[in-house]
């Protein structure tokens, strides 16, 4: 088990890896705002787990390893800003806020979410859920969407509910 902050470096790394072609260990600290020293320990800590391979003064590659984990890291927090999106977080809070839940989602939540984006992205633009749910969003909560809609959405439910009993 890796913590959050091996994997914000694996992540950095990746990152910086696929912008600029290689890494430094000051890109590291500009980009994650910390200490060179800081950067220093961790890149130690990193290459003795044998997620990076990295030379004194040199460049910084990922092993397979590495990457791996990056990359799994990367489709984490791509798929928490896609649902995020979905339901209304705007992309700056997308990001920051998938920055923090991608370190602690449960494998199970993730596949549940990736199944949910990939169904949501099937339906046409003009899905009536879609519309719904923006209106719920821009009224402020469900108490402000019509009653007539609330009733339909309501008898949908329990008609689920009823056949799941079966």
């Amino acid at each position: 088990m890796t913590t959050r902050n091996v994997e914000d470096y694996l992540e950095t790394i990746w990152n910086l890896q696929d912008k600029k072609g290689y890494v430094k260990a000051k890109d590291i600290a500009e980009r994650l705002e910390i200490s060179r020293p800081s950067v220093s320990g961790m890149i130690r800590k990193l290459s003795e787990n044998s997620y990076i391979l990295y030379e004194r003064y040199g460049g910084i590659v990922l092993t397979k390893k590495g990457k791996k984990l990056a990359q799994e890291i990367k489709e984490r927090h791509t798929l928490l800003v896609d649902f995020l999106k979905i339901i209304g977080v705007d992309e700056q809070n997308a990001q920051t806020d998938a920055c923090k839940l991608e370190h602690d989602i449960s494998p199970e939540t993730i596949n549940c979410l990736l199944k949910f984006v990939e169904f949501i992205s099937l339906l046409p633009e003009s899905s009536e859920w879609k519309e719904n749910f923006q209106e719920c969003l821009e009224r402020k909560g469900l108490l402000e969407v019509s009653s007539k809609k609330r009733k339909i959405a309501k008898k949908k439910i329990l008609k689920e509910r009823e056949n799941k009993k079966i």
